[in-house]
Parts: C-alpha cells; structure tokens; sequence
C-alpha cells in the first residue's frame, strides 16, 4: 500500500471514529471519551433493553479480555509516524555525514547562499574559447586575502583556468596583487616575461605552464594555460584588445627556483622508505624542492578542489595506511594529466608540501 493509501485510510478510520462517538453519546445522553467508546460497559449501558436476552458477540481483541474494557487500536497515523519519524532522523543523519565528506567546490555549486561571480564575469563563451566548468567560489585564506572564483574554458585541447578577484579597495588589489604573483612562481624552471605595476607574467617548465596575472579596475583576473598562445588570446578577449606578443623562451637560460632540489629523482618506495625511516631527515632532503617521482598510478581523480589529482600507493601495499605518495595539479595542466589512468606507469615533477598522516604531498605538478 502507498503512503496516498495510508493516508487515505487513516482519514476514514478518523470519520468512523467520529461518527461511531456521536451515535453513543445519542444513546447515553452525555458526552463519552475516548476510551469509553472503546468500552465494553459503555455499549453495554447504550444497548436497546429489548435486545438484553440476546447473546454478546466479542470481537477477537474482546475475546482475549472477556471481563476487561478493550483498548482503542493504534491508528495508521500514528504508525506512520512512529515509522516516519526513525527514517526521517536516518535520512538527515545520512545527509550530514554525506555534506560532511563531500569535496568543498561540489558543495560550494550545490549551497544557494554561495557567493556569484559579477554579472558578465564569466560567459559561456569568449571568442572560440568555451566555459567547461562553471565558477568555483573559493573563500579568503591566509595565503589568499581576497575571495575568488575560479572557471574552466577549453578551445580544442587547450584548458585555460581563469580566476577573479573582485577586491572593494585599491589597498586591498594591490596586496592581492603581490601574494598572487608570489603563489604563480612555479617549483621548477620559469622565466618571468613581464613584471609591470599592473600585469605580471611567466612561463614555467616542465609543462610550459604560462600564468599572467593582471589588474582590471578593481578586479585582479588571473589566466593560466599549457602553452602561451591560447593563454594570451584569453587576456587579449577579457581585456577587448589585441593579445601580447608571444616570449621566445630558451629552457637553459631559465630560472630554477630552488637549484638544489631540481635533480632529485626518486621512486614512489624511496620516497615513502626515507619519511618512515626518519620524517625530520626527509623534511630537510626534500620539503620545498622539485623532485621528479616515478611509479605506477592507484589513483586519477581530482581533489577537494577540484584540480587534478594522481596517487601512487607504496608498492605491494593494499591499504593506503601502508603510505602514499600525492600529486596536485592546478586546472591548467588538466589536459596533460587526463589521459592518465589506474595502472599507469608514469613520471611526475612537483615541490613537495610534505608528509600528512601516510601521505607525502606534492603541488605544482606536471607530466613529464
């Protein structure tokens, strides 16, 4: 029976009840309660006098009381709540727990109080570039002073990330400003193209990441890709302008950020034998350089923000405890990163964040 079927039964048990209420107090003369309409006596006291000779019929429920006054039957309202009321705790208890484990962009897209973007900030489409991945809104940190929203646009096998800061202040733009630039300089190899008052640009290697970073009134904008040319086409469109001219770039005469961690060239088991042996001792070997890491691929996913993500497990090991190393990716380097599934055997280069609970953490990463 559906709950429309319960519903309707447990109304015409109430008009029954009723009606059956109305003609005993007739025939007493007074008002009775419930549990006298449910009496034995009461029925008793109301039968017609002519009819005192003829036998008592019981019902079942009468029958196993015979000398005691029957108990009014639950009704099917109240067995529907006293079902409902267990399975509408259990579904909220499941909802919590399942907010509770959900990744921050999916509930930051599913929550109606979550900060939009400016109108017009981020169209379906800018030139022959398409938006793949609504905005992300991404609120204020330490290492972020201004709240932002990050989108995907593709053209062909190019991924453009695109992020705005819409700042209230000019004070609050240009400290904006300066953190971003230090966020974009890369773990490897960079040559910076342009570092101006209002725009700042670079091209990283490996991946040939470019990042420019520009101010537009008060909104800071931004745009990082896997190759200079689409990415400046982007800056030229949300800008109304023609694009920058490209930057020759020479891979010998870049920039290494931190010279002494880019040869380091470890396994996923070297990596995870040295952080069990000695945590402190591989903190000094390699937090904060480059390292390039090889092994074979546990997971292909993406974080809690939704950038790329690739999981090596300890080989042989079958539980995640038994340690893991993890690589992050920004938005951009999704196209390089795609095609790499479970299984996989590949070669990865990124800082290394550090060693959380069985996991070593590394960000900035790109396929090499």
């Amino acid at each position: 029976m559906g709950i429309l079927g319960l519903l309707f039964r447990g109304a015409r048990e109430v008009v029954q009840e009723q009606s059956a209420k109305r003609d005993l107090e007739r025939k007493l003369g007074r008002k009775v309660s419930k549990d006298e309409l449910y009496s034995l006596g009461s029925h008793l006291d109301a039968a017609d006098p002519s009819a005192a000779n003829m036998p008592l019929k019981s019902t079942p429920r009468e029958s196993t009381v015979p000398f005691g006054d029957a108990k009014p039957p639950m009704k099917t309202l109240t067995k529907l709540l006293l079902i409902g009321i267990p399975l509408l705790l259990f579904g909220v208890v499941g909802a919590v727990g399942y907010v509770a484990i959900m990744p921050e962009y999916q509930f930051n897209r599913l929550n109606p109080f979550t900060p939009k973007p400016p109108a017009g900030t981020f169209p379906s489409q800018l030139g022959a570039f398409n938006l793949k991945e609504s905005p992300d809104w991404h609120k204020a940190a330490s290492y972020n002073p201004v709240e932002y929203w990050e989108g995907t646009y593709t053209n062909g096998a190019n991924y453009i990330t695109y992020k705005l800061w819409d700042c209230k202040s000019e004070a609050e733009l240009l400290s904006a400003f300066e953190k971003q630039k230090k966020s974009v300089v890369p773990s490897g190899k960079y040559k910076i193209t342009d570092d101006g008052a209002f725009r700042y640009a670079l091209v990283t290697y490996p991946g040939m990441t470019t990042y420019v970073l520009f101010m537009d009134g008060l909104r800071l904008i931004q745009v990082g890709g896997s190759a200079q040319k689409p990415v400046l086409e982007m800056e030229g469109l949300l800008k109304n302008a023609p694009p920058v001219e490209m930057t020759p770039i020479n891979v010998s005469e870049m920039e290494a950020s931190n010279p002494a961690g880019d040869n380091l060239s470890v396994t996923v088991l070297h990596l995870l034998d040295d952080y069990k042996k000695d945590a402190a001792a591989a903190d000094k070997k390699y937090k904060g350089k480059t390292i390039t890491v090889s092994g074979t691929v546990e997971v292909a996913d993406k974080d809690k923000s939704g950038k790329p993500m690739i999981a090596f497990m300890r080989p042989g090991a079958t539980a995640p405890k038994d340690g893991m190393v993890v690589c992050s990716f920004e938005k951009s380097q999704q196209a390089s990163v795609s095609a790499i599934k479970k299984g996989d055997t590949v070669r990865l280069q990124g800082r290394v964040f550090g060693n959380i609970v069985f996991s070593v953490m590394l960000d900035n990463c790109a396929k090499l």
